[in-house]
């Protein structure tokens, strides 16, 4: 898993752009609602393409706390997940990240709740210069296939905009 927020601060500011409200925004092909603010930005398509030069892997959505140092990625997989799958993946899925991610420092997983939806979150640690970076997944099941949400920056960055994000990812609803 390569570390993308690194490439995510490439994208130019022509690439982002800016809410000026918190009303309700559906991300195009995913069947997702979210209520950004002020303090998010968005990744254009070109903004996407540019920062996620493989089509494999590349995010449906990408918004950015403004400072352009913590991501919040969507991806509507073709996986197939079943809804009552979700709960699984919390005593599955830690094995999976610990084979594929190199030097895995902490690693907590969880069932939580969003939008009355439940969902599998991942939150890892992994070093880095000067600060570790800082993952965390949120899977859930959306018409029996995988919705990924990866929140991607490093852990003092993460502190500094936690509450943007949360906010950001506590208002996900699925349609």
């Amino acid at each position: 898993m390569k570390p993308r927020s690194l490439t995510l601060t490439l994208a130019a500011g022509l690439l982002l752009t800016g809410f000026a409200a918190a009303a309700p925004v559906k991300l195009g092909n995913v069947p997702v609602t979210v209520e950004p603010n002020a303090k998010m930005l968005t990744l254009s398509a070109a903004g996407i393409r540019s920062a996620f030069p493989s089509a494999a892997g590349r995010p449906d959505a990408v918004f950015m706390t403004e400072d352009r140092k913590v991501s919040v990625a969507f991806e509507w997989r073709a996986s197939k997940l079943a809804a009552n799958e979700v709960s699984k993946l919390v005593e599955q899925f830690p094995g999976v990240i610990r084979a594929q991610v190199p030097n895995v420092k902490t690693l907590k997983a969880n069932l939580v709740t969003l939008g009355g939806s439940p969902w599998a979150q991942f939150v890892f640690t992994t070093p880095s210069q000067g600060d570790e970076l800082r993952r965390e997944l949120m899977v859930t099941s959306v018409g029996g296939r995988m919705l990924v949400m990866t929140i991607a920056g490093n852990v003092k960055d993460y502190s500094r905009n936690e509450a943007v994000v949360r906010n950001l990812a506590n208002s996900v609803r699925v349609n």
